[in-house]
């Protein structure tokens, strides 16, 4: 029933408040019916029960929220598409100016919502080119001991420890190099807040900042290894996808295709490893530390000529965190409305 809901179903609340919109109160009203058939079936409750007292026990948004966070959805979709998407022209004509007659759902979606595409990440639906290999090696061993083994008998004299943090609703980021088991250098970024940015999206810009630590010191030597507690994101790293923070990825893996052209060194030489978070190990606890310090405030970030170009800038908003602060607000407004 709600197929493509964003074309015919203008908004029912505002952005910024409780206040019910004019626009389609009528056919929300029907679909309330519809909604409330169905909640019985699924209760078991009586004919004669309010609506609202069996939505919470079936554990289903009212209508007038449950189409607020499909037109919200809807409108991130359009938001992130890339400049090769047809609708691309179109959404940035109805974001640039808002029409006070003959209103597009565009204009309805985004004016209403307040969404700017341009702070927005962009999601390409096709990252990689099919016969496109990954310029490094991955290792996940199949359990702690055995990672911890490994680490053990790691060779590599260069060694770079990278983690992550949300702090506060705060998210930050950190990558410390290490040169013969000595601390030599380490970059720090603040992404932001934690409404705007997740924790997979640092751990990805924890592995950009990796990547230029081996591009612009002169002391480092190959083989080299890069060492990440989170298995999802080494995966995706091999495998970046058409999903929400993969964008970083894609950079990180241009920055290692760069360094394994210019350095003149095989894909055996770069290598990213699973290591066990709290083993007392030194880099990563410093590693651990530091991404601590930089999701505290943006003045412990490095300073910017320091960092990847990528990073000198904002990051454009997550469409993950965006979606779920904007579920939080529905779940609290759900909460209010039942009070």
């Amino acid at each position: 029933m709600l197929y493509a809901a964003s074309i015919w179903i203008k908004l029912l609340l505002s952005s910024d408040s409780d206040n019910l919109l004019r626009g389609s109160q009528g056919l929300a009203k029907k679909m309330m019916q519809a909604q409330r058939t169905a909640v019985l079936v699924i209760t078991g409750a009586m004919r004669t029960s309010p609506t609202d007292l069996v939505e919470i026990h079936a554990n289903l948004l009212p209508m007038l929220l449950l189409l607020q966070h499909l037109l919200h959805n809807a409108a991130l979709r359009l938001a992130s598409r890339p400049q090769s998407h047809p609708l691309y022209s179109l959404v940035k004509r109805a974001t640039e100016r808002n029409v006070k007659r003959h209103k597009t759902a565009l204009h309805h979606l985004f004016h209403g919502l307040k969404i700017n595409p341009e702070r927005i990440e962009t999601v390409s639906p096709h990252p990689l080119h099919p016969t496109s290999l990954t310029p490094f090696v991955t290792d996940i061993a199949n359990s702690k001991e055995e990672a911890k083994v490994d680490f053990q008998n790691c060779t590599s004299c260069t060694m770079i420890f990278t983690d992550s943090s949300s702090h506060n609703s705060q998210v930050g980021a950190a990558a410390t190099l290490f040169i013969n088991h000595n601390h030599v250098a380490t970059l720090h970024q603040h992404l932001g807040k934690a409404t705007e940015h997740t924790v997979f999206e640092a751990e990805a810009v924890r592995l950009v900042l990796a990547a230029h630590l081996l591009a612009q010191r002169r002391e480092v030597s190959f083989p080299t290894t890069i060492f990440a507690d989170n298995q999802v994101a080494i995966c995706s790293s091999s495998h970046p996808t058409a999903k929400p923070g993969h964008y970083l990825l894609i950079h990180f893996r241009k920055l290692m295709k760069r360094i394994q052209d210019k350095k003149n060194v095989d894909r055996e030489a770069l290598s990213l490893n699973w290591i066990t978070g709290h083993t007392d190990i030194l880099g990563n606890e410093l590693a651990d530390r530091e991404a601590k310090l930089a999701a505290t405030s943006s003045t412990n970030a490095s300073p910017r000529h320091l960092l990847p170009k990528i990073l000198r800038k904002p990051l454009p908003a997550s469409i993950s965190a965006v979606k779920q602060d904007h579920n939080a607000k529905l779940q609290d407004k759900w909460q209010g409305m039942w009070k």
